[in-house]
C-alpha cells in the first residue's frame, strides 16, 4: 500500500501486520486496536489518527525509528 490514501479511514481492529504503508496518508484515520506489528510506516502522515490499543511492535515509525 505504498503511498496509499486511508485518510480518515476506519480500520478498528484491522490486522496491517507486515503492511508496507511507506508514504501513506492516515490523517484522521481510526486505527484503533489495529495490529501494526512489523509494519513500515516510514514517511507515513499519522496527524490527527486515533491510535488507542494499536499494536505497534517492531513497526517502523514515520521518522525512522524502530517502535518497541
Amino acid at each position: 500500500m505504498l503511498g496509499a490514501n486511508l485518510s480518515r479511514a476506519n480500520l478498528i481492529g484491522s490486522c496491517l501486520r507486515g503492511a508496507n504503508l511507506v508514504d501513506a496518508d492516515l490523517v484522521r484515520a481510526n486505527l484503533q486496536d489495529a495490529d501494526l506489528t512489523q509494519a513500515i510506516l516510514d514517511r507515513a502522515e499519522l496527524s490527527g489518527a486515533y491510535l488507542f490499543g494499536t499494536i505497534l511492535h517492531g513497526a517502523t515509525m514515520p521518522d525512522g525509528s524502530t517502535h518497541a
